[in-house]
């Protein structure tokens, strides 16, 4: 696809509209466009500085994930990804591992576009490949 094309709102709008009206087509697409992806991409593999550092179905790794709220506190067992503290409150993106308590914390689901800027951000947070993504590696080695 010609980079000029792609660089044109309405054009890349109506280009993405039909190949996504096509029935069971594959369609690999780099882009540093985040906030198009959520709407597109239903597997996403996330490549910073030569690694992979998520993959899977996109609901997955949204689902893998939480944005959290509330007063400063220990986050484990949860990764936190990314956080910050302004006054007495927290804000972080975390891994789950488990249940977050809705008690303690206001937990809200991260949007697509927000996850892939805290994974870029924090390069020391651990790769993270869903089963999905595991079904796929079984899927192209068959």
């Amino acid at each position: 696809m010609a980079s000029g094309a792609w660089g044109r709102p309405h054009a890349r709008h109506r280009l993405t509209g039909a190949l996504m009206a096509e029935a069971a087509t594959t369609i690999v697409m780099s882009s540093h466009i985040l906030t198009e992806l959520e709407g597109v991409c239903d597997y996403l593999l996330l490549v910073d500085g030569g690694r992979v550092r998520l993959g899977g179905e996109s609901d997955d790794l949204v689902t893998a994930h939480a944005l959290i709220t509330g007063r400063p506190r220990d986050l484990a067992p949860h990764t936190v990804i990314e956080s910050r503290t302004t006054g007495r409150q927290l804000t972080a993106l975390i891994r789950r591992q488990g249940q977050v308590d809705p008690d303690t914390w206001d937990v809200r689901e991260p949007s697509l576009e927000g996850l892939l800027l805290a994974h870029l951000r924090s390069p020391q947070a651990p790769p993270l490949l869903t089963p999905s993504a595991d079904a796929g590696k079984a899927v192209a080695a068959a």
